[in-house]
């Protein structure tokens, strides 16, 4: 129950949060809550431009973009293809260079366990919830099973307060998914 309660605060924090650094705060929050190496919320608003929140070092996040990691993430590349939470070893890890990615991850203090949740929001926003840890994969397993629901719900309130920030956000008339014509 305490934990229930715990949760409950840190999804009301997130919900008053205000800028990107009351987010950045909530990842810490969680990190610590749930025990893990790192917890990260990353996005891509309908005009293409990318933010995040979380607790990968700043050499880390150099590195990615500098080496251009988000052409060959597995992370990224099974999960746009994904609307449910996927555990990293589910996914293609069999090419040079996703291995050797991989190993640049960990060497970078990123966890050899990993659970993402992709998010899909209006006018082509993608997103990503993401906890890892260093564990064996008995822990991990038994770790998403017992999280998966509060982690869905913590994933979506990020996504819906990232939302909020998208700069010409308006009130925008969603998008027909195809032309209509009724006969009579």
């Amino acid at each position: 129950m305490a934990n229930k309660l715990k949760l409950e605060r840190v999804l009301s924090t997130l919900e008053q949060a205000v800028n990107l650094e009351d987010m950045q705060s909530v990842t810490q929050t969680l990190k610590k809550f749930y025990d893990v190496d790192h917890v990260v919320y990353h996005w891509v608003d309908s005009a293409g431009d990318q933010y995040g929140c979380g607790s990968y070092s700043e050499e880390w996040q150099k590195r990615y973009i500098t080496e251009n990691y988000l052409r060959i993430d597995p992370v990224i590349q099974g999960c746009y293809q994904r609307f449910h939470p996927v555990d990293w070893k589910q996914l293609d890890w069999r090419s040079r260079a996703a291995r050797e990615f991989r190993d640049d991850a960990v060497a970078h203090g990123i966890g050899s366990q990993g659970y993402s949740i992709p998010i899909r929001g209006p006018n082509g926003q993608f997103a990503l919830f993401t906890l890892n840890s260093t564990c064996d994969d008995a822990t991990w397993v038994k770790f998403t099973q017992t999280h998966r629901r509060d982690l869905i719900l913590i994933a979506h309130y990020f996504n819906e307060k990232a939302l909020e920030f998208e700069p010409d956000r308006g009130d925008r008339q969603p998008q027909a998914l195809s032309p209509v014509s009724y006969t009579h």
